[in-house]
């Protein structure tokens, strides 16, 4: 949307039928629109504007006035053009301005103000503003900002040597003064109401130097910058309401190496003393983040109420997740990501080990050693009678399975990771590990246990026997067979044995990969020094594969009971009831050995199967990065006590459409108290229409603080003039 459509959409929500059935922004609704909020720069003060948008001086303003305005005052330098334009009464920036033209218009608003007001160059404080015309007696646009840059500094030099005359000093009064009028609409309510108190700062001192006072012009000068370092400061704990800053401590920060490497104004520990001194801190007192900056911006205030209708409401595109905000459904793509990863890593994972499952499977099953001496016995009778082919007996059922299942027991193991994580720290304790592996395995067992009775039930049927003669061998049946003739019901047989299993296997699991991986290799996202390390493959693999040979040997005694549960039973075999049940029965024929048959297998197994899985998990997030979107949870990080307007990207900072694109969502009843609700309605007011009038005003108090009493009454008595 262009500036000129955005302002014609503003004009006709607030404009009124005036004279002649015209169009036009009464004063009350200008102002309020420019300044919506209240700030420390009286309302009243912005009928300036008005004045300078009226160009025609005909007592209001219409659409095309109000157009022509917008349009300098978003234009670069549009502030600076806008009072450039006013005092040369053209509309272009062009022309020149004479030095007696600007002294009649500064004059005129002047006695505007006070119809008794008389010029004189010592009362205006300009003593050093003809010297800005010379040698030609008039200037161009380029001129005329350096013109008001320069104003404040050497109408400071003036008036003091105005006041001092011959004794080359002032007294406290005269210091308090000169300093009032020269910065009272630049400084923080706060810090002008103890501004009185600056004389106290030089001890024993009752007359004070041009030294003094540009000391203190200097110091109160470096406020927004101090202001910008602080407020840009990373946030602190969540466990603190604020971070506490005392006086030494700022020195420090605001003298950091890589301050001065950026080529940052130096501040000086004088400078902080009298600083600290104007806002009631002894030398060692500290002082919360939030309530220095609180005298350090003038406009904290107003930023606490501006920047929410900026960032936060649902109609803003830089929103929270809303309902109706086009990123709402970014938690469901990243679970989408997060589970597409781990599915292809536990596919990965799965077929590299699934012979030793294979074996694995048949130890468990058999009771005594009926079949097979150990595993290496197991494996060479499988590939005599069944070739290599019946070592991945089953494969396709795990990986149908595998994939849901090692998907959800990684992104769960995240999320739970993620909740527990300590923001500022980067940091979880060992009881959030824990319960991130227990949750993770938990949830996967509504994946697993189907998939772990189809395959073992696949595993068994090519189970070497000898067979009697005249006995028909078992029919293999498929995948789809063995569903059918389980049931629902069926499949989740031994599915308590499974949670068993799974959930100690996760707990241990998770918490000593993440471990492993720090004490191991270094690998601390928490520690700044560490926070962009990345292991290499090998590293990935080694972690997950000794994380993986505890968690699979301690919980082999679950994965036996679960085993005997879903295998199908044969003629004369022993039926297990339950967990207790089956638990008891082995322990009585087979003894407590039986409880960890294929722990050897079952270490092999687990151990290569999660590395590769964690490790393949891993590197496909790195080599597939799923960055967040621009939204203020993840670009606007709030600061303690400060709005947060900082960590801004450089898309955000740079590109003019995402600059023009920031909007205030506010009701009409917020900008025009008047508006009643069964009128309400939304209004889009772009932010910089307020920054940059704020800024306007600046300018024109920069050239005379005493603009600062113009209003509505100062306009009729100007335009009357003309």
């Amino acid at each position: 949307m262009s500036t000129e459509i955005k302002a014609r959409e503003i004009f006709n929500q607030f404009a009124t039928v005036g004279e002649n059935d015209q169009k036009i922004l009464t004063l009350p609704d200008f102002i309020n629109l420019l300044s919506p909020f209240e700030t420390d720069l009286p309302k009243h003060t912005y009928s300036l504007l008005y004045l300078i948008a009226d160009t025609s001086k005909k007592g209001y303003v219409n659409e095309q006035d109000w157009l022509s305005f917008i349009n300098t005052l978003t234009s670069p330098d549009g502030s600076y053009k806008l009072i450039y334009q006013f005092i040369s009464n053209s509309s272009s920036t062009k022309s020149k301005i004479s030095y007696n033209q600007c002294i009649d218009v500064l004059n005129n608003l002047n006695s505007s103000i006070n119809p008794a007001y008389q010029q004189n160059l010592i009362k205006l404080n300009w003593l050093y503003f003809p010297r800005f015309f010379e040698p030609n007696g008039s200037i161009q646009f380029n001129d005329f900002v350096t013109l008001i840059s320069y104003l404040p500094v050497t109408k400071l030099i003036g008036n003091f040597e105005i006041a001092s005359q011959k004794k080359k000093t002032i007294d406290g009064k005269q210091l308090v003064d000169l300093l009032s009028t020269n910065l009272d609409h630049k400084l923080s309510a706060k810090l002008k109401g103890n501004l009185s108190n600056v004389t106290d700062f030089f001890e024993d001192q009752s007359t004070y130097t041009m030294s003094n006072l540009l000391f203190v012009y200097d110091t109160l000068n470096k406020v927004d910058l101090i202001n910008e370092v602080i407020a840009n400061t990373p946030p602190t704990n969540k466990d603190k309401d604020d971070i506490l800053i005392n006086k030494s401590d700022l020195y420090t920060h605001l003298n950091d190496h890589l301050l001065k490497s950026s080529n940052f104004k130096p501040v000086s520990f004088l400078e902080l003393d009298l600083l600290f001194y104007l806002i009631n801190k002894k030398a060692g007192d500290s002082i919360s983040r939030k309530e220095l900056i609180s005298f350090l911006n003038p406009n904290f205030n107003n930023n606490l109420n501006t920047l929410p209708s900026i960032f936060e409401h649902p109609n803003s595109r830089h929103g929270l997740h809303k309902s109706d905000d086009n990123f709402s459904l970014w938690p469901i793509y990243d679970s989408l990501y997060s589970f597409f990863l781990g599915s292809i890593a536990g596919c990965i994972g799965a077929t590299v080990v699934y012979p030793i499952d294979m074996v694995k499977t048949r130890m468990q099953a058999q009771k005594h050693k009926a079949l097979y001496d150990n595993s290496i016995d197991c494996f060479k009778k499988i590939v005599r009678n069944e070739g290599v082919k019946g070592l991945y007996s089953g494969l396709g059922a795990q990986l149908v399975g595998v994939a849901p299942e090692k998907a959800i027991k990684l992104t769960v193991n995240d999320l739970v990771r993620r909740i527990g994580t300590n923001e500022d720290t980067g940091t979880i304790t060992m009881g959030w590990e824990i319960l991130a592996g227990s949750s993770a395995g938990a949830c996967q067992v509504i994946f697993t246990n189907p998939l772990e009775i189809v395959k073992i039930r696949l595993q068994m049927q090519g189970n070497a026997k000898v067979l009697k003669a005249g006995e028909i061998p078992h029919k293999h049946l498929s995948a789809s067979q063995i569903v059918k003739q389980l049931g629902l019901k069926g499949l989740y047989k031994g599915a308590s044995a499974c949670l068993l299993r799974d959930v100690p296997f996760s707990a241990i699991y998770f918490p000593t990969y993440a471990n492993l991986k720090k004490l191991m290799f270094g690998f601390d996202p928490s520690d700044p020094a560490k926070k962009n390390h990345r292991l290499s493959t090998w590293q990935l693999l080694v972690s997950g594969a000794l994380a993986g040979a505890p968690a699979a040997f301690f919980t082999t005694p679950a994965d036996v009971i679960k085993t005997r549960l879903q295998v199908e039973s044969k003629q004369h075999d022993v039926k297990y009831r339950s967990i207790a049940h089956a638990g008891r029965i082995i322990l009585k024929e087979e003894g407590i050995s039986a409880f960890f048959k294929g722990s050897l297998a079952r270490v092999f197994r687990s151990s290569p199967q999660f590395g590769f899985t964690l490790a393949s998990y891993e590197l496909l997030q790195n080599l597939f990065p799923l960055h967040p979107p621009l939204t203020k949870d993840s670009n606007f990080k709030a600061i303690s006590g400060y709005p947060g307007i900082y960590n801004l990207t450089n898309d955000q900072v740079y590109n003019s459409q995402a600059r023009n694109d920031r909007i205030m969502y506010l009701n009409k009843s917020d900008i025009s108290p008047d508006v009643q609700k069964i009128n309400d309605a939304l209004v889009k007011l772009p932010a910089e229409y307020v920054y940059k009038a704020q800024d306007t005003i600046k300018l024109l108090l920069d050239i005379d603080y005493k603009f600062g009493s113009f209003n509505y009454n100062s306009y009729l008595n100007f335009i009357q003039k003309k």
